[in-house]
């Protein structure tokens, strides 16, 4: 069979020519979007803004902002990751609730706790430290980039993150934690659990000698002179009844 002249290959494809041309179009405008829908691993990058590091055993999501959440407050808050979002509760403190229910009793008792543990504040007074505690963690978060150390260990089985928070400015050499302003302005207890710890209000159970372990004590004894400097100076709701 003789070879198809050019004169006559054109005449056979004159007739796709328009398709041809179509589907042309189709992979310059919608390729990249083609490829990374079916070819993901293709295209995905990593920014250097999304990227995680270590330290120890927590990773470490830097350039974290502050998502407005209505059940945001002063130790429990929705941040945003790399495009992804979480609800980091913090270790090792508790900031008075933000509201009091009537509904449920066991809410009551944890308001009366909270007052309790400030010397006998009322319920009204410990909300309104909860109030302050909320505001004073937005004011640190929101609009600035930081860095939340986390071991992605869930709170009681929930979807919410125990975490530390590394405040705006914050080195590895001079760390400036969210729960250690807290105590410092009166705004929150010592109370909840420490990284690996199954002790909730306390620090004392540091079975392992490894030098994180070490940490985590060190800066809990370190909270406890926080704490107390704020009692005496009768700062935040130490001051408040």
């Amino acid at each position: 069979m003789p070879e198809p002249s050019p004169n006559n290959f054109a005449r056979i494809i004159r007739p796709y020519a328009l398709l041809i041309a179509v589907v042309i179009m189709v992979i310059w405008k919608f390729g990249d979007r083609i490829k990374q829908s079916y070819f993901p691993e293709a295209t995905t990058t990593v920014s250097s803004s999304s990227q995680i590091r270590r330290i120890g055993n927590f990773e470490v999501l830097d350039n974290c902002q502050w998502i407005d959440d209505k059940g945001n407050d002063g130790d429990s808050f929705k941040v945003k990751h790399g495009g992804t979002e979480y609800t980091i509760r913090l270790y090792y403190v508790d900031t008075p609730e933000k509201y009091l229910s009537e509904q449920h009793k066991s809410q009551r008792e944890r308001v009366a706790d909270q007052g309790g543990y400030f010397g006998g504040l009322s319920p009204d007074q410990t909300v309104e430290i909860g109030l302050k505690a909320k505001a004073f963690t937005e004011k640190q978060l929101k609009g600035n980039q930081f860095s939340v150390l986390t071991e992605w260990e869930n709170v009681y089985n929930s979807d919410r993150y125990y975490g530390i928070v590394w405040l705006p400015g914050s080195t590895e050499e001079n760390p400036l934690r969210l729960s250690e302003e807290l105590v410092q302005n009166g705004l929150a207890r010592i109370h909840t659990k420490g990284p690996n710890s199954q002790n909730a209000a306390g620090f004392s159970q540091f079975n392992e000698p490894d030098q994180q372990r070490q940490n985590q004590k060190i800066y809990a004894e370190r909270l406890k002179k926080v704490e107390c400097q704020a009692k005496q100076a009768r700062t935040g709701a130490w001051g408040a009844k």
